[in-house]
């Protein structure tokens, strides 16, 4: 909650700002700019390519019953998992930017398309001396699957000489699939479907440094962190294992990395 505070205080002075700069320029000569001094000010528009990347990390919650908690004492079901993957990615953005002197600051909206997917399987045999699990596999399944995001974000930065340095913040949405399955191969056992997909909302933060082409076009390279919040799954299965749970908590971050060109106008 503090980061996001943190983030709309940001935005939410970002119009003052800019209003007051808009106030003293009224084109791209703008007496806040010195002679000779590259002028990062106006419209831009932006592709970028990269890649992206998570651990699709899955961490156990809340169980009950009576078998789970022999299986979670068993080690069948593990307290975390995760893997980090990665995955080409691609897009767009468009942005505004105003100049003081070597300060900017201004506003970028963007759209990432990408297709990451994480899935992390776990397998154990079953110790439990009850029948009919005595020494049967017992296998689980945690997936993850990041679909395109899109973000609005604040950034400011100083400029030296043809170079801008920045960071950014704001928000971010996208599309989500978390997914936990358990099979019993011995037993003829495939679980429910027990997954959540939907658009999720969260921050991204990140920094940047550009390097000034010409007048009108420069190249970039971006890292950011984006959060769409964790997403709980729970697991029950009320006719083959009634009255038997267990939940696991995605957590739902990637890394993006970006190298692109800017065009402004």
């Amino acid at each position: 909650m503090i980061r996001i505070s943190l983030m709309l205080g940001l935005l939410s002075a970002m119009p003052a700002y800019a209003a007051d700069i808009v106030t003293h320029t009224n084109d791209r000569e703008s007496p806040l700019i010195e002679a000779g001094q590259t002028n990062w000010s106006g419209l831009r528009l932006g592709i970028f390519g990269g890649i992206s990347s998570s651990s699709g990390e899955a961490l156990r919650g809340a169980f009950s019953g009576t078998l789970i908690p022999l299986d979670v004492s068993n080690g069948l079901f593990p307290d975390a998992i995760s893997e980090e993957k990665s995955t080409l990615n691609g897009g767009v953005s468009l942005g505004y930017d105003f100049q003081d002197g070597n300060f900017i600051a201004g506003v970028e909206a963007d759209v990432t398309f990408q297709e990451l997917g994480l899935n992390h399987d776990f397998s154990r045999v079953d110790p439990n001396p009850n029948p009919p699990f005595t020494g049967i596999d017992t296998n689980t399944t945690y997936q993850t699957r990041f679909g395109n995001m899109a973000t609005i974000r604040a950034r400011a930065g100083l400029t030296y000489g043809d170079f801008l340095f920045y960071a950014t913040a704001g928000f971010a949405a996208g599309r989500v699939r978390n997914r936990f399955t358990l099979e019993l191969p011995a037993l003829a056992y495939s679980s429910p479907g027990w997954s959540r997909n939907e658009t999720r909302y969260g921050y991204a933060v990140g920094a940047g440094a550009e390097y000034n082409i010409d007048s009108n076009m420069s190249v970039k390279l971006e890292g950011m962190y984006v959060d769409l919040a964790d997403t709980i799954v729970n697991a029950q299965d009320p006719v083959a294992f009634p009255g038997e749970s267990i939940a696991y908590r995605f957590k739902n971050d990637v890394l993006i990395g970006k190298i692109g060109l800017n065009f402004r106008f």
